[in-house]
């Protein structure tokens, strides 16, 4: 294991955490209805969770948290972009987007297992497939129900 490629692995993960806490929140603000609100706070309050996780993990490594070193000026851009792409949308569109979204960082999690295998110890591989199994069943639950519009 390398300490040093692990936080950065550790760090990249907490930003796809951060990204989806904010693009949550502002779901739930958007969104007038309370079924979806409810889902998106569950979704957001679950990133929290990983993402505490994975500053736990950094900081038993020696690490400073990505939060802690820097705020991306990529981020904020994009996450504006985001907002105002979902505001005034209907129920169907934003859950198109937040698909889309989910897929995104199950994406980054795959990726991050599967190319930094060696650079992790057995209990974060296992920390690490257990978080993308749940975003597996956040992103299911959105297409279902986008898929329910279809009908």
């Amino acid at each position: 294991m390398n300490k040093e490629k692990s936080i950065v692995v550790l760090n990249n993960l907490i930003e796809i955490n951060n990204d989806r806490i904010q693009v949550y929140e502002t779901a739930t603000i958007v969104t007038e209805e309370s079924d979806l609100k409810n889902l998106f706070s569950e979704f957001q309050k679950t990133s929290e969770i990983f993402k505490s996780e994975l500053v736990e993990e950094v900081q038993k490594m020696g690490g400073i948290p990505v939060d802690v070193i820097k705020k991306n000026n990529f981020f904020v851009k994009l996450w504006m972009n985001f907002k105002a792409k979902l505001v005034d949308k209907d129920r169907e569109d934003i859950l198109n987007t937040l698909e889309y979204k989910e897929f995104v960082a199950i994406k980054s999690y795959k990726e991050t297992l599967t190319d930094n295998i060696d650079h992790l110890t057995v209990e974060l591989l296992i920390i690490l497939k257990s978080q993308q199994l749940l975003l597996t069943v956040h992103h299911d639950k959105v297409k279902k129900l986008g898929d329910l519009m279809l009908s």
